[in-house]
């Protein structure tokens, strides 16, 4: 029986596609950057080996990577309404690869409220993939492996590293890694959405 739904922050709560333009568009502004079409097919061709889109393809340019801009930051559509539908039926957390702050921007967007657990990698000193994250906030839950659920948009951070250690899994594919490979990995999410909407239709349907 599903007690608990941890979630990812960004690309699954949080829509960082402003954030992602954003970056992109400095990259481009370097001497050495491809144009926009050029750089954008290798970011997705990275995205589709379960590679870091961004960074890896900076690194292959010869770029310097940008500051992550977090004022540019967005809760996706519907999902402070997601999270009080699941709220009534499930306990709630995080966990997610944050800078100093997560809980702080949790209540600037006025969802804080929802989670019981929250391990963020700054204030926790250990980050995914490593499973040592992924057993903290289950220990601090006092949580079973196999009573949770992991909801991730990416596959290498946040699918297979909590299916190695028993969870349950949604890949939900959000952002820039949307276009990552279910073939590459060991263990497959147990559920695909689209949305973090198809997530709460997905759960409402298997009770």
């Amino acid at each position: 029986m599903i007690k608990w739904l941890f979630f990812d922050l960004g690309s699954t709560l949080i829509d960082e596609s402003l954030c992602t333009e954003y970056r992109l568009r400095e990259l481009l502004k370097q001497p050495n950057a491809p144009d926009r079409k050029t750089l954008e097919r290798r970011m997705v061709e990275l995205a589709r080996e379960n590679k870091l889109p961004y960074k890896d393809s900076a690194r292959e340019y010869g770029l310097k990577t940008i500051k992550w801009p977090t004022h540019l930051e967005t809760l996706y559509k519907g999902v402070p309404y997601v999270l009080k539908q699941l709220k009534d039926r499930y306990h709630l957390g995080v966990i997610a690869n944050q800078s100093l702050g997560a809980e702080q921007r949790l209540c600037a967007f006025g969802i804080r409220d929802y989670f019981d657990v929250i391990v963020s990698s700054a204030e926790a000193g250990v980050s995914k993939p490593d499973p040592e994250i992924f057993t903290m906030a289950l220990k601090y839950a006092k949580c079973a492996p196999e009573e949770a659920y992991m909801v991730g948009d990416r596959l290498d951070n946040d699918i297979e590293p909590a299916a190695n250690i028993g969870m349950k899994t949604i890949w939900v594919r959000q952002g820039t890694f949307s276009y990552g490979n279910v073939d590459l990995i060991c263990n497959k999410p147990n559920h695909i959405v689209n949305s973090i909407i198809e997530t709460l239709i997905y759960l409402s349907n298997n009770k």
